[in-house]
C-alpha cells in the first residue's frame, strides 16, 4: 500500500472521520510522531513551555515612575477614587519613584467648601502619603489648578502660535444658525480660518468673548493610541446627532475647547499641561476616561512633547453587574462612611481595593501596604470588577488578627483604635456593663481582654459586642437549663459538673507555680518555652484555668486515695492521657473504664461551663472565657461563694 503522506500539520482533522480505515492510519500515524489526541491546529509546534515562559510579565518601567492622583474636590472620595490613588501611589513605591496629589479645582461650580481637605484626610488615613502636593509643597507647584491659570494661558498662547490652536468666537446664545458641519464642530461660523491678526485684534478689543479650541490633526480618525492594559485605542466615531451645541467641555466635539470664554480651562487642557510640567511618567485611571486618550494624545503631539503611559482600569460593579454606586450598595462607599460608620481598618480597605481589577502574583490576598508595595505591578484585569463585600470582611478579620498578634507582641497602639470603637459600641448596647466596671477606661481594659480572647470573629465593632453579649450582660433568664437527668447512665449528672466546678473554684491559687510532668505533649499555644514572645497576661491565666480543669477531671476518675491521683500533673500542656493513665492504673481493664471517664467528665465539666458562664454561646475556650470573665464573676454566674484571695 502506498504509504500516508502527512503533510505539515495544520489542518483539523475531522472527528468523524476517525471512524474510517483512512481515519485509523491517520490516528496511528500521529501517534508514531507523538502527536496527541485529540487534534489541535498545528501539531508541530507544540513544544513544552520553558520555565521562562511563565515568568510573570509586571510591565513595570525600569525607571522611577512619577505618578498621580489628581481629584476634583466635589465632596467625599468614593472607593473608586481611592482604588485610583492606591494604584499610583503602589507604582512609585514600587519602582522607586513619586507620587503627587494635584487637586482639580477648575470647576468652581461643583467645588464643595471643605471637601479638599476631608480629600487629604482620607488619604492620610489609608497610609497614601504624597510626595508632593497640598501640604507638602514640591518643585512644580502650585498644587491646585485654580493657582496655575497663567500656565494655563501661556501654553494655550503657545498653541495659537505655533497654529495648532485658534479662538472660536461663536457663543452659545447664537449656535445652529450656520451650517451643519459648523454646529457638529460647536464652531458655526468657522473660526478656524479667522487669520490670527484678526483673531487677536478681536480679542484683544475685548467686544467679542471667545473660547480657544484645538485644530483637530491630520487624519485623526486613522490614528491609534497606545494603552499599557488594552493595547491601541481608536477614537470613537461621533454622529452629528449626538452634538451638544455651544457645549465648552464638550469632549466629543471635532475642534476640543482648550480655554473656556471665561479663561479658565477645561478639564482636558489643564490634564495634560499639568501632568506635563510635573513629570509624569504614567497616568492610572478608569476605563471612563478611556475616550480621552485620542484629545490627551492630539494634545501632547500639539505640544510636541512625549505623553505619559496610560493604563486603564475598569468599573467597579455591583453583583447585579451595575455600576457601583451608593444607590445600588448595601454599604456606604465612601471612605468616610467605611472608616466610621463601619469601622474599617486602613490596612483592610487598602488590601481590598487593591485586588480589585488588579492581578496579585501570591497566593495569600492578605497583604500589608508594605506587602503590596514589594508585589505591586501593572498587571490589571480586562475589563470591570465586582466588588464581593464577603472579601471585605475575610480581609477585615485578618487584618485585625494582625493587630491583636502585635499587641500581644507588646505593642501599646495596635490595637488602641479598634478598642475605642468596641468601648464605645458596648456602652451603648450595654449601659449596664459601662456601670458595673464604674469607668471607660476600666470597660475599655476589659473590652481589649475580649479582643484578645476572641480575636477570629471581629468584623464591625457593632457586631463584635452582639456576638459576646454574654461577657457585658448576665441572668439567670439567659441560661437555658438542660434536663436534670442524663440519657446516657455513664454520662455524668449537671448537678455533678456543678459540684465539681464548684471543688474547682474553691482550691484556686493564682501563686501556686506549675510542675513539669513527664507526660506533657508539646502544645506551642500554650506552652510558654515555645512561644516567640512572653505570654501575655490572659495567656498565663487561660493556661492555669485549664491545669486545674485538667488536675480536677483527673482526681475525679482516678481511685481515691492512690499516688497516682495525688500525683496528677499540673500543667498548661495537654498531657498524654494514655501514657498517665497507663501510670497511674496497673489494671488494664480498669485503665480504660478511666480513660472513658476522663472523656465523659471533660466533656460534662466543659459543656455546663459554657452554658453557666456564656448562656451555651460559641466563643473563646474556656479557659480564655473565664480568665476575661474573672474569677468573681465566674463564681457568680455558677453559683459559688468565692473564696477570699481566690483568683489567677
Amino acid at each position: 500500500m502506498r504509504p500516508i503522506n502527512i503533510p505539515q500539520a495544520t489542518e483539523w482533522v475531522c472527528p468523524s472521520c476517525l471512524t474510517s480505515a483512512f481515519g485509523q492510519r491517520v490516528v496511528s500515524r500521529l501517534r508514531t510522531q507523538r502527536h496527541r489526541y485529540p487534534y489541535r491546529r498545528n501539531f508541530a509546534s507544540s513544544v513544552p513551555r520553558t520555565k521562562e515562559a511563565h515568568v510573570r510579565d509586571g510591565k513595570l518601567p525600569d525607571y522611577p515612575a512619577r505618578t498621580r492622583f489628581a481629584p476634583s474636590p466635589t465632596g467625599y472620595m468614593h472607593i473608586g477614587g481611592l482604588r485610583t490613588a492606591l494604584f499610583s501611589y503602589l507604582l512609585a513605591k514600587r519602582t522607586g519613584g513619586q507620587f503627587i496629589l494635584r487637586i482639580e479645582d477648575t470647576d468652581q461650580k461643583r467645588f464643595v467648601p471643605g471637601a479638599t481637605d476631608r480629600l487629604c484626610e482620607d488619604l492620610q488615613w489609608a497610609g497614601v502619603q504624597w510626595d508632593e502636593g497640598p501640604g507638602v509643597g514640591g518643585p512644580h507647584g502650585p498644587y491646585w489648578q485654580s493657582e496655575r491659570n497663567e500656565l494655563y494661558q501661556k501654553h494655550a498662547q503657545d498653541l495659537l502660535d505655533d497654529g495648532a490652536a485658534y479662538r472660536c468666537f461663536c457663543t452659545p446664545q447664537t449656535a445652529g444658525a450656520g451650517t451643519a458641519a459648523f454646529v457638529t464642530s460647536g464652531c458655526y461660523q468657522d473660526c478656524s480660518h479667522i487669520s490670527p491678526s484678526e483673531a487677536a485684534e478681536r480679542a484683544e478689543s475685548g467686544s467679542d468673548k471667545f473660547t480657544v479650541r484645538l485644530k483637530q490633526p491630520e487624519n485623526v480618525h486613522k490614528r491609534s493610541y497606545p494603552d499599557l492594559i488594552y493595547g491601541n485605542i481608536k477614537r470613537l466615531k461621533r454622529s452629528p446627532a449626538a452634538s451638544t451645541v455651544g457645549d465648552e467641555s464638550s469632549l466629543d466635539a471635532a475642534d476640543t475647547i482648550l480655554l473656556k470664554s471665561d479663561g479658565t480651562p477645561t478639564y482636558h487642557f489643564a490634564n495634560v499641561v499639568d501632568d506635563h510640567l510635573m513629570k509624569i511618567t504614567h497616568v492610572i485611571r478608569g476605563t471612563e476616561w478611556m475616550a480621552s486618550t485620542p484629545l490627551h494624545h492630539d494634545l501632547y503631539t500639539a505640544f510636541g512633547w512625549k505623553p505619559p503611559v496610560f493604563a486603564h482600569v475598569g468599573l467597579l460593579l455591583d453583583k447585579e453587574k451595575a455600576k457601583l454606586s451608593k444607590r445600588n450598595a448595601d454599604i456606604a462607599l465612601d471612605v468616610k462612611g467605611l472608616r466610621e460608620e463601619h469601622g474599617i481598618l486602613p490596612e483592610t480597605l487598602c488590601n481590598f481595593l487593591t485586588l480589585q481589577g488588579w492581578s496579585n502574583p501570591n497566593k495569600d490576598d492578605v497583604m500589608t501596604m508594605d506587602q503590596l508595595a514589594q508585589n505591586f505591578d501593572l498587571k490589571f484585569t480586562k475589563g470591570n470588577t465586582m466588588v464581593l463585600m464577603e472579601k471585605l470582611w475575610f480581609l477585615q478579620k485578618n487584618h485585625v488578627q494582625r493587630r491583636i498578634e502585635q499587641a500581644r507582641n507588646g505593642s501599646k497602639t495596635a490595637l488602641s483604635d479598634i478598642v475605642d470603637k468596641v468601648t464605645e459600641a458596648a456602652a451603648k448596647i450595654y449601659p449596664e456593663a459601662l456601670s458595673k466596671h464604674g469607668s471607660k477606661a476600666s470597660l475599655s481594659k476589659y473590652c481589649k481582654n475580649i479582643l484578645l480572647a476572641d480575636d477570629k470573629s471581629y468584623q464591625t465593632a457593632t457586631q463584635f459586642v452582639e456576638r459576646n453579649w454574654y461577657f457585658f450582660t448576665y441572668g439567670p433568664s439567659y441560661i437555658n437549663a438542660p434536663p436534670q437527668t442524663s440519657p446516657n447512665s455513664d454520662f455524668p449528672l449537671r448537678e455533678d459538673a456543678q459540684a465539681l466546678a464548684s471543688s474547682f473554684l474553691r482550691d484556686v491559687d493564682a501563686a501556686r507555680p506549675y510542675l513539669v510532668s513527664s507526660f506533657e505533649t508539646p502544645n506551642p499555644s500554650s506552652n510558654e518555652a515555645a512561644l516567640a514572645r512572653p505570654p501575655t497576661d490572659l495567656e498565663r491565666a487561660s493556661a492555669r484555668i485549664h491545669a486545674y480543669l485538667n488536675e480536677a477531671v483527673w482526681h475525679r476518675v482516678l481511685p481515691s486515695g492512690s499516688e497516682s491521683a495525688v500525683n496528677v500533673p499540673f500543667t498548661d500542656q495537654a498531657i498524654d492521657r494514655v501514657k498517665f493513665a497507663e501510670a497511674a492504673v496497673e489494671d488494664g481493664a480498669k485503665r480504660e473504664e478511666v480513660l472513658q471517664a476522663y472523656k465523659a467528665w471533660q466533656k460534662a465539666l466543659m459543656r455546663f461551663l459554657r452554658e453557666r458562664l456564656a448562656a451555651g454561646t460559641p466563643g473563646p475556650g474556656i479557659g480564655q472565657l473565664m480568665a476575661v470573665l474573672g474569677y468573681e464573676e465566674c463564681c457568680r454566674r455558677l453559683g459559688i461563694e468565692a473564696v477570699e484571695g481566690g483568683g489567677w
